[in-house]
């Protein structure tokens, strides 16, 4: 280790060190960043990536450009992670529990492994729900089981992907009722709706988003939450109907894997700037999302407890194909 002898050239390099740390070299972003959402514009990734989108700008003084790239239910866009620069900006939205039960369930065709998931910043969740669409002769939740206990393996439920959340929500609910129906992967939230409406299936599992979008068109019948949502609040939950079931899904931003610490600390900081004004909440909260925070590191700790959850899930989503 060099020794300065003379302290004012040591506290003169000091200070330049950390003019260098704060100063404008070190400021992030300095440029456009870039977020990947793996589904279309119009469904719940695409809405929650335009909370963040919104207000990016006022918080961080650039732009956040969003590209949609949808298809195989999101891994289209997260089997692309790992050709990203590990830069911070070049960013991903990441979907749970898709991420972690599509290369479960799907092996390697899903694309993408466990490893290339890196979540710096959890800030919105939604709670599943079991819907039918408006003019549907089933009124209730008891109705349901009832016609689905009269012709096992007949009654058809909607929802988004092999391997995603609703597919995950079917399988637990399903499990905990100890009943047979059969599930019907479509390609986004908004062909699941417009399946669910169109008569195609008999019911589906979908968001509290939907209950905000297309309420006059779809009927809920029960939410997979540990209580009611003040947004809806006659909506009985699964575990007051007397089946512990509960299911969300959440959104993070991603970053590719070999993104250095000090550079996952800084994405985190500035998103979560926008995720801190009052007026992101407030629409979340107004579209059916739960707002949260959980930024790197704790986001890896958030991410470990996911995956001890729902393994078991994508373990048994992945023997039933077989």
């Amino acid at each position: 280790m060099k020794i300065y002898a003379n302290t004012a050239i040591a506290a003169a390099m000091f200070a330049g060190m950390m003019f260098g740390l704060s100063g404008p070299a070190s400021a992030y972003p300095d440029k456009p960043v870039t977020l990947v959402v793996g589904f279309g514009p119009g469904g719940p990734s695409g809405i929650a990536a335009r909370f963040m989108q919104k207000r990016f700008k006022d918080e961080t003084g650039q732009e956040l450009i969003i590209i949609n790239k949808p298809g195989a239910g999101g891994a289209k866009a997260w089997s692309q992670i790992t050709q990203d620069p590990p830069d911070g900006y070049h960013l991903t939205l990441l979907n749970f529990p898709h991420t972690i039960l599509q290369p479960i369930a799907r092996g390697a065709n899903a694309g993408y492994s466990d490893k290339d998931i890196q979540p710096v910043l959890y800030y919105t969740s939604v709670p599943q729900v079991i819907a039918v669409r408006a003019e549907s002769p089933i009124k209730t939740f008891e109705e349901l089981l009832a016609a689905i206990k009269k012709s096992p393996g007949k009654i058809t439920f909607a929802g988004t992907g092999i391997g995603g959340s609703n597919h995950s929500a079917f399988y637990k609910f399903a499990k905990a009722a100890d009943i047979k129906a059969a599930y019907v992967p479509f390609k986004d939230t908004s062909s699941t709706i417009a399946g669910l409406k169109s008569g195609a299936v008999d019911a589906a599992w979908t968001f509290t988003t939907q209950g905000v979008k297309d309420g006059d068109s779809i009927r809920m019948l029960a939410i997979a939450a540990e209580e009611r949502m003040p947004l809806f609040p006659d909506l009985p939950t699964l575990k007051e109907l007397g089946y512990p079931v509960v299911d969300k899904a959440w959104w993070s931003i991603g970053v590719p894997p070999g993104t250095p610490d000090d550079m996952r600390k800084k994405v985190a900081a500035a998103f979560s700037k926008v995720v801190n004004n009052p007026d992101v909440a407030s629409d979340m909260n107004k579209g059916g999302y739960v707002p949260m925070l959980v930024t790197f590191p704790e986001s890896v700790a958030f991410y470990d407890d996911l995956k001890k959850d729902y393994t078991p899930v994508g373990e048994a989503l992945a023997k039933s194909k077989k």
